[in-house]
């Protein structure tokens, strides 16, 4: 069976599959999950050993009337069920410490291969399916290992003790009560198919609330502006009663079989007294033993309804290990390289060889593209919505690798080069600043976590946000909340270009910082761009021709092709495509 996940197919493994997966990658825990194991049997049998010394002490004490052997009955009892209940804690804790230290190791795996993969794969999964991965997902594990686990080996160490001490008891009596079996194994059976059914639709509906609610709440702005608030919620609606319906249907196999099994618990309670009360009658078995049967088959019956209760945690708790596996086995489309070339400085020129390039190869965006950057030129990139401006800025810092050609960085093509060495050398500089939360700080300096303070202050300096950011109450350790909320746009992106500034790099990619911003904050960030590309090699992808205008050449892009090059004076004059467009956005800022 398959599923698709990360624009592949991912083969969808048993729930044996999973489970011997999950102990292969945690072979050094083998010690610990023993030593769990260990006690949880110890437990167990502390337990069964229960009936037994009360049948010694029915028989040879009540029975026999001598109160010697019921007192030190009573006492040899309450002796087990306190070596019980220390047992059993050391084992709720062995158990779940296993777990945990393997569901840590997981998340962190998880998270540092989702950070690992191109920025493709996040454009072909939506957010919020990725986020239950970490959430959802790791959730169903962590709920398992904190309540399911022990009850999963407990449960399957009393049914099969409980077997075991019925035959030591009475032979004949434990094949009455396991006459019963064939139909608890039928019932048991119905249930897992259907309920197998049920929970994978719920499984798979979660993920889909979780994306529709992210979408929602991300698109909150759009939503209101739009008044479209009854419909968004709507649309939630539908989403929601599937889930609903999912969850029903769950339910419905739960109140069909726990009914069935207790039902058949009663019943053998009923053989108990019929068969095992006329043996007490004829002298052929002893009162204390029918004693013990009947403590005995409550606890044969109550492991069953135990792993029932937990059969649904068990189940979201493999098909969530199963899809944080499948993430991990999601191979990147921009591989390291095996043998990386070392790029301890570099000049900075950026060289693109008949480079062809499509998100789906079959439709190229990039047709052909045939381009060389000098070092320290700027070469703006002009031209329509789709004409794949924003694919060469993409191509440039190799968020995605070329169907044909190449993309080199002196001379170097971009593949052969270890990815950290790139990033040093190449940095992209977004339309809209991202921050993180935390402070100033932290954010100017992410590319450089050792900076010092002098060279903070300098670097806010040359972009010139040292006045601002000395004005604010916390200064540089004042805190930009989520995706930096605290800060306007313009404060936002000056923060992103003192980061870059930080990073030194050698080549500056730029997707048109001043787009978004007022005509104050345009001309702030102008000048911190001045800083910021002085003596690097800059790819400007230029949505407004006023930046284009101050590029050392342009780059007109036209359904994939490049149609022109040269420098923005001589394109004007020539009269091309360059010109008209000129024109129209000229005639556009003056309101013609």
């Amino acid at each position: 069976m398959y599923a698709r996940f990360g624009g592949a197919e991912h083969k969808v493994e048993s729930a044996r599959g999973v489970i011997s997966r999950a102990a292969r990658e945690s072979g050094d825990l083998r010690g610990k999950f023993l030593l769990a194991a260990g006690v949880t049997t110890a437990a167990t049998l502390l337990r069964l050993a229960g009936p037994l010394v009360v049948r010694f002490g029915v028989d040879e004490g009540v029975t026999a009337d001598d109160r010697g052997v019921v007192t030190w009955s009573a006492v040899a009892f309450f002796v087990l069920l306190s070596l019980q209940y220390v047992a059993g804690r050391a084992a709720l804790r062995s158990v779940a410490g296993v777990g945990e230290q393997f569901l840590r190791r997981l998340r962190e795996r998880v998270f540092r291969h989702m950070l690992s993969l191109d920025v493709g794969f996040f454009g072909r999964n939506k957010t919020g399916v990725l986020v239950s991965r970490m959430t959802s997902d790791v959730e169903a594990l962590t709920k398992f290992v904190d309540e399911g686990a022990v009850q999963v080996i407990t449960s399957v160490l009393m049914v099969t003790g409980v077997s075991v001490a019925m035959f030591i008891v009475d032979v004949r009596m434990a094949l009455v009560i396991l006459a019963l079996l064939p139909f608890l194994l039928a019932a048991s059976l119905v249930f897992r198919r259907y309920a197998d059914r049920a929970y994978q639709r719920v499984r798979e509906h979660i993920g889909q609330v979780l994306a529709t609610v992210q979408e929602g709440i991300s698109g909150v702005r759009v939503v209101q502006a739009y008044t479209q608030q009854t419909e968004q919620a709507e649309d939630f609606g539908q989403v929601n009663e599937k889930y609903y319906e999912a969850n029903l249907a769950a339910a419905r196999a739960i109140s069909t079989y726990f009914p069935a099994v207790d039902l058949l618990r009663t019943t053998g309670l009923a053989l108990i007294l019929l068969v095992g009360g006329r043996r007490v009658l004829d002298g052929t078995l002893s009162f204390g033993s029918l004693f013990a049967f009947m403590l005995y088959l409550s606890w044969f019956f109550e492991p069953i309804l135990n792993l029932s209760n937990v059969y649904n945690l068990m189940q979201a708790a493999i098909a969530a290990l199963d899809k944080l596996f499948g993430l991990l086995d999601t191979e990147t489309d921009v591989p390291a390289a095996d043998d990386p070339s070392p790029m301890d400085s570099t000049e900075g020129r950026i060289t693109m060889e008949a480079v062809r390039f499509g998100y789906d190869p079959a439709i190229p965006v990039i047709k052909r593209l045939d381009l060389e950057v000098a070092p320290g030129e700027r070469v703006a990139v002009v031209g329509e919505t789709g004409a794949g401006k924003s694919t060469v800025a993409k191509l440039a810092v190799r968020f995605h690798d070329p169907d044909d050609g190449r993309v080199k960085l002196d001379g170097v093509d971009l593949r052969c080069i270890d990815t950290d060495d790139l990033r040093q050398h190449i940095v992209l500089v977004p339309q809209e600043g991202f921050l993180f939360s935390g402070s100033l700080s932290d954010n100017l300096r992410y590319a450089d976590p050792d900076l010092d303070d002098a060279a903070l202050w300098e670097v806010c300096r040359q972009i010139g946000i040292a006045d601002w950011v000395a004005s604010l109450e916390d200064g540089i350790d004042t805190e930009v909340r989520e995706r930096g909320s605290r800060l306007s746009s313009g404060e936002r992106q000056l923060v992103a270009l003192g980061r870059a500034l930080v990073a030194d790099p050698a080549v500056i990619v730029l997707d048109e910082a001043t787009s978004n911003l007022d005509p104050e904050k345009e001309q702030a960030v102008e000048v911190a761009l001045g800083t910021l590309l002085e003596g690097r090699t800059a790819i400007v992808i230029a949505h407004r021709l006023a930046t284009a205008d101050r590029a050392d050449r342009v780059v007109v892009m036209a359904d994939g092709e490049v149609v022109e090059v040269g420098p923005p004076s001589e394109l004007v004059a020539a009269g091309g495509a360059y010109a008209e467009l000129h024109r129209v956005w000229e005639a556009s800022a003056n309101g013609r």
